[in-house]
């Protein structure tokens, strides 16, 4: 078990991603030409967010964490526990207020990331990817030479397990970065621990389920988003449409700007921003976990013409040579297996090598088709 392990984290680190396509920064297009988009970041006609969205009559449920904490007789708890459920099910999506992380943390873990960003572009290119990592500054996903751009840069980051962290990678400047920033993975870990657990509960599994499958050393990254202001944002996309590739997402959306578009009922919903709230989404090996029934949800990010907008997104998930497959319990005659069972880095690997396109690397990769 231990060399199958020991391979896994191998292949994670030096996965062969050559493919990779290096482009410049976004921060230094906007700061050089602030009224000049490039002909790559452009979209087609149908991937263009509208320049003057219609309001939705839509709004992704909001979870209030301490009523969750309550005891399980509890009435307000078993009440919010339904909306979780309902949460999970209609949307995949949801935000969460009252979770326990100290707002002075979250409001330095911003601030930590937005003084990297604040760097000198060639103090951030000190931590571009080494020998193929998927991690360190730069962007992601870009493995054509002619694939439409995101408009906006990204920090990447390996949190957990300890034998991925690269901590040559990990900014000196600010003096606080790291520390801030293993300060800030507890509490997010702690949180997601206990959104798995509810799961586990609201499925009828194992309370400990979610944990036991993601194994001794569960994974967990991390990807700091800048998206700098751009002159046409009805142009532009900040990050294309997908769904997450891990378990669970547990975003801090930017407090005082509108980004964040998930698509529900084939409507792009904005995700309006809670102060100190964090945004939780259902990835694709959720949904492989439990059949189809929690699924993970296509979103984007979009731009705005005047100000940037930062966004720090935490994704937790078994870990790299754990096995993903449908809970037993959840597959009967009437919900036949969905998805073929895998390795965790199998996936990963595959879904990094392709471009954000939907949701179309579970499709490919895991779906059984009839």
């Amino acid at each position: 078990m231990a060399s199958s392990a020991n391979h896994a984290a191998e292949s994670f680190a030096n996965p062969n991603w050559d493919s990779f396509v290096h482009v410049e920064s976004v921060q230094e297009i906007a700061r050089r030409k602030p009224h000049f988009i490039p002909q790559r970041y452009i979209r087609s006609d149908d991937e263009r967010p509208s320049s003057t969205p219609l309001p939705s009559l839509l709004t992704v449920p909001v979870i209030d964490m301490e009523k969750l904490l309550l005891p399980s007789d509890n009435h307000e708890r078993q009440k919010e526990m339904g909306i979780l459920s309902k949460a999970c099910i209609e949307w995949g999506f949801f935000q969460v207020v009252n979770h326990g992380i100290p707002h002075s943390l979250i409001d330095r873990i911003r601030g930590v990331a937005n003084e990297f960003f604040s760097l000198s572009l060639d103090e951030k290119q000190k931590y571009a990817p080494q020998a193929g990592e998927a991690q360190g500054y730069g962007n992601m996903f870009v493995v054509d030479e002619d694939q439409k751009l995101d408009w906006g840069d990204l920090m990447a980051l390996i949190l957990m397990p300890k034998k991925l962290v690269n901590l040559a990678l990990w900014p000196t400047t600010p003096s606080d970065y790291r520390n801030t920033l293993e300060r800030y993975t507890t509490h997010v870990e702690r949180v997601a621990m206990i959104i798995l657990s509810l799961f586990a509960e609201n499925l009828q599994l194992k309370s400990d389920y979610f944990k036991n499958k993601f194994g001794e050393e569960p994974m967990m990254t991390m990807r700091m988003n800048l998206y700098p202001p751009c002159p046409r944002p009805d142009l532009v996309l900040g990050l294309s449409p997908h769904s997450d590739g891990g378990a669970i997402t547990l975003l801090l959306q930017d407090d005082q700007i509108e980004g964040l578009h998930v698509r529900k009922n084939n409507e792009w919903v904005p995700i309006q921003p809670i102060p100190y709230a964090l945004v939780v989404n259902i990835g694709d090996l959720v949904e492989v976990m439990t059949n189809g029934k929690y699924k993970s949800i296509e979103h984007r990010a979009v731009t705005n013409k005047e100000k940037t907008r930062l966004s720090i997104a935490m994704f937790y998930q078994p870990g790299l040579d754990e096995e993903v497959t449908p809970a037993s319990s959840l597959v009967d005659e009437e919900h036949p297996t969905l998805y073929k069972k895998f390795k965790h880095h199998e996936y990963i690997q595959y879904y990094m090598n392709k471009q954000l396109n939907g949701k179309k690397s579970l499709a490919d990769f895991a779906k059984i088709h009839e």
